[in-house]
């Protein structure tokens, strides 16, 4: 004969599993948050174009991608504040708890060039792992 007992969860228990939910989401958004700002602090800038064109995403999806062409010179920390607020944004679209894995991108027609300049994705690859 099968023995059985029924535990009831109580609300105490309850509380503390949605504080270390909301802790680890937490500490999950602090992460690509130093990442994003890590990335628009190394990234090179000249019209701006390239650090604007990163980009944070979950699946397939078109990343972010702005030319330099026909753009003026801009201003270094006007470009990077506002490559930073793309990435923050972008952070706060995302379901942290339901998801594994975000992509770092860049969609800007010289992220090539830009790479074999000044090794962005390299540096942030070696200093956060991927």
């Amino acid at each position: 004969m099968a023995k059985q007992t029924t535990l009831k969860v109580n609300k105490s228990l309850d509380n503390k599993l949605k504080k270390i939910t909301e802790m680890a989401e937490e500490a999950i958004r602090d992460r690509l948050e130093h990442i994003a700002n890590y990335t628009t602090v190394i990234s090179p800038v000249e019209t701006g174009a390239y650090v604007e064109s990163f980009s944070f995403a979950v699946g397939v999806g078109r990343p972010r991608g702005k030319s330099s062409a026909n753009r003026p010179k801009a201003d270094r920390e006007n470009a990077k504040n506002k490559g930073r607020k793309n990435l923050y944004e972008d952070i706060d679209k995302i379901d942290l708890l339901k998801t594994d894995k975000v992509t770092l991108r860049n969609g800007a027609p010289h992220v090539e060039d830009v790479e074999k300049k000044h090794s962005v994705f390299t540096r942030v690859r070696n200093k956060f792992g991927g």
